[in-house]
């Protein structure tokens, strides 16, 4: 299989946490949220490692505690792949995001941040 990579991957590992389930318009309260851990991260995705599986090709909310930054950057992304997990009983799983360009989210900071870590 080609690589089909567009961008240099940076072995960093972070607290990620993504909404599985969106509240309900007019409710209070968050949606369902999972903890994760980053196993690498680049200009245009990320791959973590999960508890559960998420479904190839969902839109989902990303937020991720970069080292260094004082805050959480919070992004929109499309999950490209799904994969059981051995190497981490306790995060069985392995997917990998595609960063979407959203509006309301930090991607011109994240890749910012990235274009740094680069360099």
């Amino acid at each position: 299989m080609p690589e089909q990579r567009k961008h240099l991957r940076l072995p960093v590992e972070s607290r990620t946490f993504i909404e599985l389930v969106s509240p309900q318009l007019g409710t209070e309260g968050t949606g369902r949220l999972v903890t994760c851990q980053t196993l690498n991260i680049s200009r245009g995705g990320l791959q973590v490692t999960l508890g559960e599986p998420v479904v190839v090709g969902a839109i989902l909310q990303i937020s991720v505690e970069l080292p260094g930054e004082e805050h959480p950057l919070y992004l929109a992304g499309e999950v490209r792949w799904c994969e059981a997990n051995d190497q981490e009983p306790e995060r069985p799983w392995c997917a990998g995001f595609q960063l979407l360009n959203a509006g309301s989210t930090d991607i011109e900071r994240w890749t910012q941040l990235i274009a740094a870590m680069e360099a």
